[in-house]
């Protein structure tokens, strides 16, 4: 995904729904944390001043920047955060909570899935929890075959003072949805310059996601179909998968 992180981290900010389940979640197993995927910071700043000591670690240059530069002066010397792709990261400390967020995991492919799993493995304390969110692949498939795109947000770009609007919508392919997102800025002279993100999804079962998991010695202990820790149902909107490292 390449997007001025400006413009993702300013459309990020609303999604909020999910921070006090990650942050219990780090209360109860104690810390370190480590966060895959952290981006430009929306789940790692939260959870740092809510008193947790959290590692972020991303393959995005450009979104690590942005996260160093806004981040509160305070926090310099509290946040850790590397740049790797997930199927090779090697970092010099364990973890009891090793967690993938913001519906990343149903986006990689198979293979990465498998190798970042063995990573994920390698860097939790024994007894440590691994926790993924995604897309309920069975809401997904609920879906029309087509979504019409609609008006999600207005913002002022902080940079430019140019209006952005951001729309989306999205495609049910046969083994996936693509989801697409426009962020389009008005400039002074009429000219309208857009952006536009895709993010697609796998159909694969929740099961396969849970044999992958078991495969690489991480066992799924529980699942929720939402934030709110309620239990998973076919039509929940997302799966939220814990496992444990085996001994």
């Amino acid at each position: 995904m390449t997007i001025d992180p400006v413009l993702f981290h300013l459309h990020q900010l609303n999604e909020t729904e999910d921070i006090p389940f990650w942050s219990r979640l780090a209360k109860e197993l104690g810390g370190p944390n480590l966060e895959l995927g952290c981006g430009t910071g929306r789940l790692i700043m939260p959870l740092t001043e809510a008193g947790h000591l959290v590692v972020g670690l991303d393959i995005n240059f450009q979104a690590l920047t942005f996260l160093k530069n806004t981040m509160k002066s305070s926090f310099i010397n509290r946040i850790l955060v590397f740049q790797s792709d997930l199927e090779e990261f090697h970092l010099s400390m364990n973890f009891s909570l090793i967690f993938l967020a913001c519906n990343t995991l149903s986006t990689l492919p198979k293979k990465t899935r498998r190798k970042a799993y063995q990573r994920i493995f390698e860097h939790l304390r024994y007894g440590g929890i691994f926790a993924a969110s995604f897309p309920n692949p069975a809401y997904l498939e609920s879906l029309p075959v087509e979504g019409e795109i609609e008006i999600e947000d207005t913002f002022i770009h902080p940079s430019s003072g140019n209006p952005i609007q951001i729309s989306s919508g999205w495609e049910r392919l046969i083994s996936s949805v693509v989801f697409r997102w426009h962020y389009d800025q008005l400039h002074p002279d009429g000219q309208v310059m857009r952006e536009t993100v895709e993010i697609e999804h796998s159909l694969n079962s929740v099961d396969e996601y849970l044999a992958e998991l078991t495969a690489e010695k991480l066992i799924p202990i529980q699942m929720f179909g939402d934030y709110r820790r309620s239990e998973f149902q076919q039509d929940s909107p997302y799966a939220i998968i814990l496992a444990r490292k085996a001994d």
